[in-house]
């Protein structure tokens, strides 16, 4: 098959026509699209495997709680991917015709997203070089910006469980990050966050292609309670971090005591490799 390799002044591979090419489609912030309310059991009696035994937690005596959702839309997308900077876990994506919007928790105003997909040949301009494969599908658009990998990283396992109960640290050398939505201060977070250090001054975006998910106990209300968590990963000025927090709408179990605060059951038989990229060359906002 006819292809057209081209290399950087050390070597590296810019990029190859028989390959696969990815290239910006749209970069901005995150803005606010709805609250996902958390479940909660309608009674201790019943089977918590059926999801049919979960209601809104709204009852008397037990103020609503919810998670917010930050989310962006991009139409006519063939197979994008996110990469994020500031905090955030993806909570899936839904379609409406040629849309597709991906939901956040965790995260705020000011995460910034950049999306790529399959290169297209969607943009005006000159001048331009464009290539395509044998079968006439387009590999290469010069006019837009190419998806560059600038590193992988894994993160730590998890502490191993303690107690009678199994309580761990959802990674090894990370710390805990309390937090609160915007406006409902009585959903109160707790986050599990693992800090890389890159080069200082550099702005990163990352993408997770998978997460675990896990379960925290969390004693800072004033009913503790134990909710579900999922794992994100993000990019920051100087570095990048992976994160577990509350999933959207994830089940909540007020008062767990005596179990004690921390996570559980993360998964340790396989771990998401994180993706990052320097934001530096990339336009934002872009559309």
């Amino acid at each position: 098959m006819p292809q057209l390799i081209v290399r950087k002044a050390d070597g590296s591979l810019l990029f190859d026509t028989s390959r696969i090419t990815y290239g910006l489609v749209k970069s901005g912030y995150l803005a606010y699209s709805s609250s996902w309310t958390r479940r909660t059991i309608a009674s201790a009696q019943l089977d918590p495997n059926d999801g049919a035994n979960w209601t809104a937690s709204t009852q008397v005596n037990d103020p609503a709680r919810y998670d917010q959702m930050w989310s962006f839309t991009v139409t006519n997308a063939r197979s994008p991917i996110v990469f994020i900077v500031g905090s955030g876990v993806l909570n899936g994506s839904t379609t409406s015709g040629t849309s597709i919007t991906f939901h956040y928790s965790n995260a705020s105003a000011d995460t910034k997203f950049y999306c790529f997909d399959l290169m297209a040949d969607i943009f005006a301009g000159s001048p331009y070089l464009k290539t395509y494969n044998s079968a006439g599908v387009l590999t290469f658009n010069s006019l837009q910006p190419p998806l560059n990998i600038a590193g992988v990283y894994t993160p730590p396992p998890p502490t191993a469980p303690t107690g009678v109960y199994g309580a761990q640290a959802a990674y090894t050398g990370g710390y805990p990050l309390s937090r609160t939505n915007t406006n409902d201060n009585y959903t109160v977070k707790r986050d599990y966050r693992f800090d890389v250090a890159l080069t200082a001054g550099v702005e990163y975006a990352v993408f997770l292609p998978w997460s675990r998910g896990g379960a925290c106990n969390d004693t800072q209300p004033a009913a503790p309670c134990m909710y579900g968590v999922g794992e994100g990963a993000f990019g920051r000025v100087g570095g990048i971090s992976f994160m577990f927090g509350a999933f959207g709408g994830t089940t909540i179990t007020i008062g767990t005591a005596p179990r004690p605060g921390g996570w559980y059951n993360i998964p340790t038989d396989r771990y998401p490799t994180a993706l990052y990229i320097i934001t530096t060359s990339l336009p934002f906002p872009f559309n």
